[in-house]
């Protein structure tokens, strides 16, 4: 797998812009501070700046590895499974036959083919 190389600035002030714009939506005071804090740590040191992107960088391999299977069951909860409960509950006659009425599984068919229902089967 190849590395991603990222570059720290952008990243530290991509940071620090996230929380100027939860700030700037909600007021809370303490996410101005972080972003001048990570801004400063952004402008003074190469390493400390580093460290904070390595950090970073490993929360999103973290969220990449929890969000999709966590959208997945929440679409397959909230979407797919009520859909098909409701056209089982709606449906009259279910194609799976599961009490052995008859001696056969076979469903006799009485539609007539001619020749041109045969000449381009697919």
């Amino acid at each position: 797998m190849k590395k991603i190389k990222t570059d720290t600035t952008k990243t530290m002030l991509v940071i620090s812009s996230g929380f100027i714009l939860i700030y700037l939506i909600w007021h809370w005071d303490w996410a101005i501070y972080t972003a001048l804090i990570i801004s400063l740590t952004g402008v003074l040191s190469a390493y400390l700046s580093r460290k904070v992107v390595f950090l970073w960088m490993k929360l999103s391999w973290l969220l990449s590895m929890i969000v999709p299977n966590v959208l997945l069951a929440i679409v397959f909860y909230l979407v797919l499974f009520p859909v098909s409960l409701a056209a089982k509950l709606l449906r009259s006659k279910t194609q799976l036959v599961l009490k052995n009425k008859t001696q056969s599984f076979f469903v006799d068919c009485d539609k007539q083919f001619d020749k041109g229902s045969f000449e381009k089967p697919f």
